[in-house]
């Protein structure tokens, strides 16, 4: 058995009623479609993914997708059928089966796929389902619930017959591909599905989860710098040194908030290079805010430490907190700043250097 994934992700999310497509949003400490990306790379029998995106609707979150040498983009199409037949289009030659699966379902477990891939050995069609647990209703007659099966993806298959299949198929609207060897008369097999793996429909289907973040920076201090702190210039006999303005309170913040959102670090996203030679910190944090945003993460509350022997900044510290609050859009009575020497001990102490720490707390914002 050779055997791919397709993760469905180009849908409009006409029913999720928020500009960004539900699969981009945050959920348990990831974008949506990451766990599902991660999931199935966990599993060795898989050999590459494919995953079908609307790249107009979303180029402002390709960065933030789980790269590997085994995941592969293509365009879907306007219709989840159409995209479902772009992807197979891609694999029927290389691969003898493959797993279909819809990105909106991302609690889905490891051991579903290892049974599904099981059955696979067997059977053409393989199917997860749940019975429903609630009293149904069609056209005014009351159905037998025991008789009702719930489908799920990931959903395996024969990739020649389900190519063909859709290949053949007339209706762009179907919503799950198993109906098409239904309407072939051939057999399909139902598996046992996850009570867990429900699909996000809405957006109050998504928790509001608070995601958290630690940050870290030091600087050494020499005479002829300037020292800012927290976007906020700092008289002093001596400055810290950096490739930017050596703004280490805000240094710290960014890889707090980066951490929290799991998209890499400040060295990474701001290199040392041309571009960012002597470029205020602020800026930089502006951009760390806008990409936030993009994922409807914003910033709940901030604690931060400021570890510096002098100039002492008792006059300085409320300055700095409106700073970082109107910068990060934060309320004040949500940060914190602690300034603190280390009794003239380390290089610190000798002041031949500055520190800082953070602890962020995000949190997905529903009404962005």
């Amino acid at each position: 058995m050779k055997l791919a994934a397709i993760i469905l992700a180009a849908g409009q999310s006409s029913r999720f009623n928020n500009k960004i497509p539900k699969q981009f949003h945050y959920i348990d400490d990831d974008l949506m479609i990451n766990h599902s990306i991660k999931k199935l790379s966990s599993i060795n029998h898989i050999k590459e993914i494919y995953i079908a995106l609307n790249y107009n609707k979303s180029k402002n979150y390709l960065h933030l997708l789980k790269k590997g040498k085994n995941i592969k983009l293509f365009e879907g199409g306007k219709y989840r059928s159409q995209s479902v037949l772009n992807g197979l289009k891609k694999i029927n030659k290389k691969f003898t089966h493959v797993l279909i699966h819809d990105a909106a379902r991302p609690y889905f477990s490891k051991k579903l796929i290892l049974k599904m891939i099981k059955s696979l050995k067997k059977y053409n069609c393989v199917i997860p389902a749940v019975k429903s647990s609630d009293t149904t209703i069609y056209k005014n007659l009351y159905l037998n619930r025991d008789k009702i099966k719930l489908l799920q993806t990931p959903q395996g298959f024969n990739t020649n017959k389900i190519f063909e299949y859709h290949k053949k198929n007339k209706n762009k609207l179907i919503t799950d591909d198993s109906v098409l060897f239904y309407n072939f008369k051939e057999k399909i097999k139902f598996i046992k599905g996850e009570e867990k793996n429900k699909k996000i429909t809405y957006t109050t289907d998504i928790n509001k989860k608070e995601i958290y973040g630690i940050g870290y920076d030091i600087h050494q201090m020499s005479k002829g710098y300037k020292l800012y702190i927290g976007g906020i210039e700092i008289p002093s006999d001596v400055g810290s040194v950096g490739h930017s303005d050596g703004d280490s309170l805000i240094h710290a913040l960014i890889d707090s908030f980066l951490g929290a959102a799991k998209i890499g670090d400040i060295g990474t996203l701001f290199p040392n290079n041309k571009k960012y030679k002597n470029i205020r910190s602020t800026i930089l944090l502006k951009k760390v805010i806008d990409q936030l945003k993009k994922i409807n993460l914003s910033v709940e509350k901030i604690d931060l430490n400021i570890i510096l022997q002098k100039p002492n900044l008792s006059n300085y510290k409320k300055l700095i907190k409106k700073n970082i609050a109107k910068l990060c859009d934060v309320d004040l009575k949500n940060i914190n700043i602690k300034a603190k020497t280390t009794d003239r001990l380390g290089i610190i102490g000798k002041s031949k250097a500055l520190a800082c720490e953070v602890i962020s707390t995000l949190k997905y914002d529903r009404k962005v």
